[in-house]
């Protein structure tokens, strides 16, 4: 399934299809795409325990997401975010996009849980992670001599897809 760029979509952007698929959405959620789509970049591939115990640790700002998007080769670099300790590089503490993809990464499992009972969830692996831009409130801010400047407030839609990669049982037939 493609997207038209421009206009208004609906459902995931994804179509994946697995043994063992869980996924999660959250529509509209009041925050930043740039922290989203950052953590959405590191997070992908994980384990979903691991995911969320790291995550944890960036509320608690123990351990930094690191901003790789806009980030230009030499000297300098555009991410606007300054070093973190160790090798990481550029990053920052996005506390409440965090808290928003442990409550998506929580939701993925509960589904995977109520839809497979032979697997375990926690075992899961996040194969795919978005975050796209939601819609936009347009609105007006007053400002002196009868002029107004805009004031826009934006959302944004995060998807999740989490996968099961163990040992399929085998059932014996007797």
């Amino acid at each position: 399934m493609s997207r038209k760029v421009g206009e208004p979509q609906s459902g995931y952007t994804q179509l994946l299809e697995g043994t063992y698929l869980a996924t999660a959405r959250a529509v509209n959620v009041d925050m930043h795409h740039k922290h989203c789509y950052q953590i959405a970049k590191f997070v992908r591939g994980m384990n979903c325990v691991d995911a969320i115990e790291y995550l944890e640790k960036v509320i608690e700002e123990k351990q930094a997401i690191p901003y790789t998007r806009r980030s230009r080769k030499g000297k300098g670099g555009n991410t606007m975010a300054g070093h973190r300790k160790g090798k990481m590089g550029p990053g920052r503490y996005p506390r409440k996009a965090s808290k928003e993809f442990i409550k998506l990464i929580n939701s993925a499992m509960e589904n995977a849980r109520q839809r497979y009972d032979t697997i375990d969830a926690e075992d899961m692996v996040i194969t795919h992670c978005a975050a796209h831009r939601g819609q936009v409130h347009t609105g007006w801010r007053p400002r002196a001599r009868g002029r107004a400047s805009p004031k826009n407030h934006y959302q944004v839609n995060l998807e999740i897809f989490l996968e099961h990669f163990g040992d399929e049982e085998e059932e014996d037939d007797f």
